[in-house]
């Protein structure tokens, strides 16, 4: 019960500065609540975007892939985060110049002023659609590791609800800022910490080379990978989950929300291109620690298997290090819930209620938002009460699914013939395809290479009918006015340049879009 004593404070400690945020004015405005009003600094947006991506998944959830499928997991992340930084960048670059702007704050911005208002509505639902798997992964996490770490003192159904009242609390008063705040802080907290966790497992072996050799010596199937597959890993399943986990990455609200916040050029340039880099880094180490524990804690199936980080961390450390620890684990979780169910709450406020109630004054939104922050973590809680699939799994859906938004993103940016009957085209027929296949097969007709569609997972079969779609019905169809005016914007000779020009230079380059 100390492990769970841990968590409490650090809870109490995120809700105190989301007080402190609300109390300092931080959340009178959209623009304060929702983008912290352009603010933020690169230290803090390198660790609030790296925190809203390391999750339950990333801990928990790749400690548990590890531990069941091997070092296949580990060829996943060099293949999705190696990349991801500049592909960040390359997509996002203008989503910073025009977003700081035209006064965006949230992802239907683009795709508003793109491709008009079907778009901008279709959008926030979609993303919610996919975003809703990967929140469930987290809060599924956090009501596993409660009940293990209580020693089943706290049920699982009661550790459903233990984070996600503290997250509530604290992003309905601190807004962005106060999430931002939270999550530097609980960044730093379990980067630390994961490097405690693995260097103590796998010294309890001997160190990192014999420690391995146990493992190889009782499970030489989780060092396979090719062809003749392994446990899991054949080419195509790494291929597939690395496409859906390094597009989905690019579509989700967080690379959006923190673009609008950034206060320089330079904190958006270092945010992006370092956090592929240090993404690596961080997330090797839970993989390895589950794989480890393989010989530290033999046994562990499915859901269970979930477990493993607590349970090793329990059985190589000392207590208060082991809290410690776990808790990193838990920061982690809070961290991608808060900045993903954030990013959800503000697409509806902005989006679809100014759609709906094209009136709606300033305080009207931010209330929008603080109740759609208490529905999405109603919801989750309600989709988590019976865990069938273990969070790693969950998070892939959830890449996989947001990632056909790609292609009219792309399009918006990059490619002055793209139509809005091409991107919503798109966008509806690859999630539609998604449900299907979870319908018609289930987890393993999306997640795994099925002979029914060459071979390949059903996320990647929508992602790729998904493009085909977008470039065959943009090329058929004709933009329409809005498309037509949007060009002179979206293709403007000024975001031609390179980002990180003299500031004079800078603020003349933005006057244009401002008319």
């Amino acid at each position: 019960m100390f492990a769970i004593s841990v968590i409490t404070a650090i809870c109490l400690v995120s809700v105190f500065v989301g007080y402190l945020a609300f109390r300092r004015g931080f959340t009178r405005t959209p623009d304060d609540y929702f983008v912290a009003g352009s603010s933020l600094g690169y230290f803090v947006l390198i660790f609030s975007l790296l925190a809203s991506f390391l999750s339950a998944f990333s801990m928990f959830g790749m400690s548990s892939l590890g531990y069941r499928t091997g070092f296949g997991a580990l060829f996943v992340l060099t293949v999705n985060l190696v990349p991801l930084g500049f592909l960040w960048y390359y997509m996002h670059r203008k989503t910073f110049v025009l977003g700081r702007a035209r006064g965006w704050m949230s992802m239907g911005g683009p795709f508003g002023e793109r491709y008009g208002n079907g778009m901008r509505a279709v959008i926030p639902v979609v993303v919610l659609l996919a975003s809703i798997p990967y929140l469930v992964a987290q809060v599924q996490g956090i009501g596993l590791m409660v009940e293990a770490l209580s020693e089943k003192a706290i049920p699982y159904h009661m550790g459903l609800f233990f984070v996600p009242i503290f997250i509530s609390f604290y992003l309905i008063m601190g807004g962005m800022k106060g999430a931002a705040w939270v999550n530097t802080i609980q960044g730093v907290f379990f980067s630390i910490m994961v490097f405690v966790l693995f260097f103590a497992v796998m010294a309890k072996n001997g160190g990192f080379v014999p420690t391995m050799q146990l493992v190889f010596d009782s499970h030489p199937d989780l060092f396979q990978l090719g062809a003749k597959g392994g446990k899991l890993w054949s080419y195509p399943m790494v291929f597939g989950f690395a496409a859906a986990m390094c597009l989905g990455c690019v579509c989700f609200p967080q690379p959006y929300m923190h673009a609008y916040s950034s206060r320089t050029v330079k904190g958006f340039k270092t945010m992006l291109l370092s956090f592929g880099g240090i993404c690596l880094i961080i997330i090797t180490m839970p993989t390895l620690i589950g794989i480890a524990a393989t010989v530290i804690v033999p046994g562990l199936k499915g859901v269970q298997a979930d477990k493993v980080y607590g349970i090793v961390a329990s059985q190589t450390l000392p207590d208060l290090l082991a809290a410690l620890a776990v808790a990193g684990g838990f920061t982690a979780a809070m961290s991608t819930v808060n900045g993903l169910v954030f990013g959800n709450a503000t697409n509806l406020a902005n989006d679809l209620l100014k759609l709906m109630v094209p009136n709606v004054d300033q305080k009207g939104l931010v209330n929008a938002a603080r109740w759609s922050v208490a529905g999405i973590m109603a919801i989750c809680v309600v989709i988590s009460w019976n865990p069938n699939t273990p969070v790693a799994e969950l998070s892939v859906l959830a890449f996989g699914t947001v990632a056909v938004t790609i292609f009219p993103l792309w399009g918006a940016y990059f490619w002055k013939r793209a139509t809005a009957s091409g991107a919503l085209a798109s966008t509806i027929i690859g999630l539609g395809m998604n449900i299907v296949f979870f319908i018609w097969g289930g987890k393993k007709m999306v997640l795994f290479p099925s002979d029914k569609l060459f071979q390949l997972n059903g996320f990647l079969a929508a992602f790729i009918v998904a493009g085909v779609v977008f470039f065959v019905v943009c090329l058929l169809t004709k933009p329409g006015k809005v498309e037509q005016k949007s060009l002179a914007l979206f293709f403007h000779p000024a975001l031609d340049g390179k980002l990180g020009g003299n500031a004079k230079q800078e603020s003349s380059d933005r006057e244009w879009v401002k008319a």
